[in-house]
């Protein structure tokens, strides 16, 4: 290695765009998480990646009804203060299970409008990524 390898500027961006995209709203000062739904298939595996990835408080108790909960109370999440969730690999779900998606779906949209509203809440994004 050389003096002339040892550069210096801005860190390499990763090469996923899902991590580009949170990496980008983390630089922005946005608190950002990602929630990968690759292999789930039903509202149980969904509940249960949301407790996992998004580091939700033990009480939750993996309801649609305690999931809209922390969601409009984003200082019970990681993502105090609001912030942006980006979901991936969301299609197996919706595909598997349409109305357990419709219902994630909704309440990722309600946390949005409340975030527009009164400027808390998590909004949600939706990768659409190509098919492997």
């Amino acid at each position: 290695m050389s003096d002339d390898d040892s550069r210096t500027g801005p860190p390499a961006r990763p090469a996923d765009p899902v991590a580009r995209a949170a990496a980008a709203a983390r630089e922005a000062g946005q608190p950002c998480a990602v929630l990968d739904l690759a292999g789930v298939r039903d509202k149980a595996g969904f509940l249960e990646a949301c407790a996992g990835q998004l580091g939700l408080p033990g009480w939750f108790g993996r309801n649609w009804d305690a999931l809209a909960d922390l969601l409009g109370d984003p200082d019970s999440l990681p993502l105090a203060d609001g912030g942006v969730l980006v979901v991936r690999g969301w299609r197996e779900l919706a595909a598997a299970s349409p109305g357990d998606w419709e219902t994630a779906r909704t309440l990722l949209g309600d946390s949005a409008a409340g975030a527009r509203e009164n400027g808390r809440g998590v909004t949600a994004l939706l990768a659409l990524e190509g098919e492997g």
